[in-house]
């Protein structure tokens, strides 16, 4: 076995560099997989960085056997950063990797799963079975906000109140500052029912 040393020592360091440009998400993605992938090197006696072309074929492989293949490639995605911040040799564009990848991909093939949305039936059904508490009144005016602007739950809990401006015809004007498919933050604009202000009235009254 052997010990991590050298660029491998350095990795969390430049991972910082990423900072900023990044989602938390992406960045928490980032140094979990890096962390699996040096775990794995430093637990079969090979180096982590740089890594050879025969290390991350192997590491595709012995990943390919638990983990789901979309979690295999992003922690080549991972490695493949990694190697690009540390400035080493990028072992990740090599025929053979990409051989590897698609056998993990062909070992499993699985069907994407979609995300049932969230009907006017059910959404009714949920505003209806909140409290006349605070935390109801919150819970129904996030409940309509989200199914009105079709926000993430991430997009929806970073909204503010100067972010909410009322109309003169009784709904609301919401500028949602960022959101998934707008990494650079430039934000757009939507608008609610009357109802759905209403609700946030109540809430924020």
């Amino acid at each position: 076995m052997i010990e991590s040393h050298g660029p491998s020592s350095q990795w969390r360091a430049e991972l910082h560099r990423l900072e900023g440009a990044y989602a938390p998400s992406t960045m928490r993605g980032y140094r979990a997989d890096v962390e699996a992938f040096e775990t794995w090197c430093v637990a079969t006696g090979r180096e982590p960085f740089p890594a050879s072309v025969e290390t991350v074929c192997a590491f595709l492989e012995a990943q390919g056997r638990d983990r789901a293949p979309s979690t295999v490639r992003r922690r080549l995605y991972a490695v493949r950063k990694m190697h690009r911040l540390l400035r080493l040799p990028d072992p990740t564009h090599d025929e053979e990797v990409n051989l590897a990848l698609r056998r993990v991909r062909r070992a499993k093939p699985i069907r994407p799963r979609q995300a049932k949305g969230l009907t006017r039936d059910y959404l009714d059904r949920f505003l209806s079975a909140q409290p006349e508490t605070p935390w109801g009144l919150r819970n129904r005016a996030m409940l309509s906000l989200g199914y009105e602007l079709l926000t993430r739950r991430a997009e929806l809990v970073a909204l503010r109140v100067e972010d909410l401006e009322p109309r003169g015809d009784g709904t609301l004007r919401v500028l949602i500052r960022r959101a998934k498919n707008d990494p650079f933050g430039q934000g757009r604009i939507a608008f609610t029912s009357v109802r759905t202000a209403a609700l946030v009235g109540d809430w924020l009254d």
